[in-house]
Order: structure tokens, then sequence, then C-alpha cells
């Protein structure tokens, strides 16, 4: 990066004085302030549709983000060794601790403050970006059926993942059903047209890493998977996330929707989508998909365990789902 330095200085017309490497990418110390510079895998449209939705979230009011700095040519990046890289500023922040409540109920806060000012935004036909939205019954059919093709493989081979895939994958698959006919309903399809009708960005990768805690304020980075989504999808993740910390516990739940529902209240049809969300055993899909396409005998042992780990779930899980509707009624 040392040779890149009077590129990223011409480019962004700013003076660098020191560079420090940083996780996937560098901080530099300039003249405006202290800035993150990294590579970005994603193709040009993408950058595009990105720095749209982050200066829309910033024009409705939403600041605490990472927007993408602008070179002296309007480019919300630049070309170094003919890659991609963006230039945003530096947050230095803690990660979000999803066991911590108090960080769990910032970010729920502050994810419903991020859709709020979301609303109104299409811009993904002007970068020809794809959307998943509409496509969650289809997706989810999908991992049913591999699923029920993993069961079928594991008959086959009878190794020690295998026996205890076998042991229990009715129950899951029971699960995964109930999920299924729940997203047969109306609600999802009046979600889908009120997407499309409103606008509006789903950050789509709303984990702990791009979570940052200064302070008082509650950042959130790592947009480049963000699109068009029913907006529940980031609030489910969030769930699951915290649920694991807790077993489940549905008071810990009752706090996260509060959080979010102080600011931006949930339909019916969210309540009831997001049960389906909920419902579908998305972590054993993972750990057994994962093992299936991978094969290697190193990692016989580790996701051994970590099936082991989804299995010791299921009654928590249950029980949660159990009390799911008197939960959201509160």
């Amino acid at each position: 990066m040392i040779e890149s330095r009077e590129l990223v200085e011409a480019t962004y017309s700013l003076k660098i004085s020191s560079i420090k490497p940083c996780r996937a990418g560098y901080i530099l110390d300039t003249d405006q302030g202290r800035k993150y510079l990294r590579q970005c895998q994603c193709s040009e449209n993408r950058i595009l549709y990105v720095h749209e939705a982050k200066q829309h979230l910033i024009a409705q009011g939403f600041t605490t983000l990472d927007p993408y700095a602008v070179t002296v040519d309007g480019n919300p990046y630049m070309v170094i060794d003919n890659q991609n890289y963006i230039l945003t500023p530096f947050i230095d922040g803690r990660e979000c601790e999803f066991g911590e409540d108090s960080d769990a109920v910032r970010a729920s806060t502050t994810l419903a403050a991020m859709h709020k000012a979301s609303k109104g935004f299409k811009g993904r036909s002007r970068h020809n970006i794809t959307s998943e939205l509409g496509k969650l019954p289809e997706n989810l059919t999908k991992r049913y059926d591999e699923i029920m093709r993993m069961r079928r493989k594991a008959e086959r081979e009878r190794g020690a993942f295998d026996y205890i895939y076998l042991d229990c994958v009715d129950k899951f698959i029971a699960l995964a059903e109930e999920s299924l006919t729940l997203l047969e309903g109306p609600e999802y399809g009046r979600l889908v047209k009120k997407t499309l009708h409103e606008g509006g960005i789903c950050h789509h990768d709303y984990s702990y890493q791009n979570i940052l805690m200064k302070g008082s304020t509650t950042y959130i980075t790592g947009f480049e998977t963000c699109g068009e989504e029913i907006r529940i999808y980031d609030l489910v993740n969030l769930l699951r996330r915290k649920m694991r910390k807790c077993n489940w516990n549905p008071q810990k739940a009752a706090m996260i929707l509060k959080a979010y529902s102080e600011l931006e209240p949930l339909s019916g049809d969210e309540i009831v989508v997001m049960k389906a969300m909920l419902l579908f055993p998305q972590k054993f899909w993972r750990v057994a998909n994962r093992y299936y396409n991978s094969r290697r005998s190193w990692a016989q042992k580790n996701f051994t365990g970590m099936l082991e780990e989804v299995v010791a779930e299921y009654h928590e899980h249950t029980r949660f789902m159990s009390q799911y509707d008197e939960l959201v009624s509160l």
C-alpha cells in the first residue's frame, strides 16, 4: 500500500501522514481525519448501488454508518492494480456482543432506525442489481429438499455424523414443514407487495462484526450485501443470534422486539412471517449442508460437534416457538 500512497492522495485529494494495516485493509491518518481503505470484491454496479443506499439513509437522517468517500472524479471507489478499493471513515468502536442484553437492545433500536430511514429507496433497477424479494418460500423449499436428500445420503454412508443426523432428522423435517406451511398463507405475499410499494433497504448481514459500539453511539457497517428484501429478514437474524446466546429465552426475545417496535411497529403479517422464518431449522440445514459438501476427513469431528450443538438446542427452540404467539402479543 505504501507504493500506492500518492495515487490514493491524488484520487481523493487528501494528505496521508501514516498507513497501518488493519484486518483486511489499512488505517490511513489523513488531513481529513482517520480513514479505512480496503479492497472490495463487489462489482462496480454493486458499489454504486450500496453508495446510493447509504446516501439515501444519510439524507433521511440515519448517519451512524460508514459512507464511501467520493473521488475527485465523483466515484465512490478507486482502482488499484485492477482491483476496486473503497475508502470510508475509520470507526474505532467495539463489536456488538449479542450475549449482553444492553448491546442487543442497542442493535435492535439502531436496526429499526435504519429501516425507518430506508423507506422510499428504490435504486436496484438503476444499477442492475438482482433482488431476493419474494424468493423466501422458494429458497426454504430448496433447503427442505436438501435436508431430505441428505437423509438419503446418510442412510447410505452410515458414519458417525450420519448416525446423529438420522437419529434427529425427522423432527427437524417437521419444523421445516410447519415453516413452509405458514409461508403458503397470504401474509408473505402481502409483505412483498408492501415492500415493493414502499421501497427500503435490508442490510442482509446484520451480524456482530457489522454493528460497532462507540460510546453511546451504535454504527452499522458492512452494507455490501444490502438489497431489496422484507425488513424482518434483518430482525429475524438478530433474534436468532441473540436466542443462541440465551437458550432461546422468550423474555430476551420480547426485549428485542419491544426495542424495535417502539420505533417501527410490527404488523400482523410480519409477526406471522417471522414465526415461519424462526421455525425453519436454518442452522441444522447449514451444518449438514457444509458437512456433506466438504467431506474432508479432518472436518468430520468438527462437524459432528456442531451437529450435536444444534440437536441440543432443539428443545429450547421448540419451547420458544410454542410460546411465540403469546410472546408477540405482549
